[in-house]
């Protein structure tokens, strides 16, 4: 099981509608769907397929988390989490530092993180009933789950359906997993969905 952790919008044609923010309109009910990927080293390639869930969870009143779940086909679990600030209609979580960031923006993800052991970004787009994610992740050092040289693609193509009256809809319980990051190995919470 491999995780990653990163810490620090409004329907097609649709502005956001009163009183909602950014929470309020991606939260609730995951997306979910599938995952595609690859892993390749030294001209030695991987497909991946699994299932992919992209939820927001762990709300204040002005962060989030969002985690970004693939369960891989006979290889486990790597999952992405990110916790930044959000507005009415952006998230975003910066360093002072421009090689490290993660924002969604008028619907659009765009993210990169620039560090001694990995080069990572991240592309796609984030709307009320649908989001597709990429992420590319080179790994410059050897890793506890990757050699150096390592290049892992995964693609989410991920759908909710959002019925009106629903609650808040998550349907996720937490639960405590290993995440893998910058610094080495560390344990936190994810959403089960």
């Amino acid at each position: 099981m491999v995780s990653i952790l990163l810490l620090g919008c409004a329907k097609d044609d649709d502005p956001p509608r009163e009183n909602e923010d950014f929470n309020s309109l991606y939260g609730g009910i995951p997306y979910k769907g599938t995952v595609q990927g690859l892993i390749s080293l030294k001209g030695n390639k991987l497909n991946l397929s699994g299932v992919g869930t992209i939820a927001l969870f762990e709300d204040s009143k002005d962060s989030v988390s969002i985690v970004f779940l693939a369960d891989i086909d006979d290889l486990g679990e790597i999952n992405i989490k990110i916790r930044g600030r959000f507005d009415r209609e952006s998230f975003y979580m910066e360093k002072e530092n421009s090689d490290i960031f993660f924002r969604i923006m008028d619907q659009t993800i765009d993210g990169k993180f620039i560090s001694e052991v990995q080069e990572m970004s991240f592309g796609g787009n984030l709307r009320v009933d649908k989001s597709q994610m990429k992420m590319v992740a080179i790994f410059k050092q050897e890793t506890e789950s990757f050699p150096e040289g390592t290049r892992l693609e995964l693609n989410f193509d991920t759908s909710r359906k959002i019925r009106e009256n629903d609650d808040d809809g998550s349907g996720c319980q937490m639960r405590m997993v290993p995440i893998w990051g910058p610094n080495g190995m560390t344990m936190g919470m994810v959403p089960d969905c």
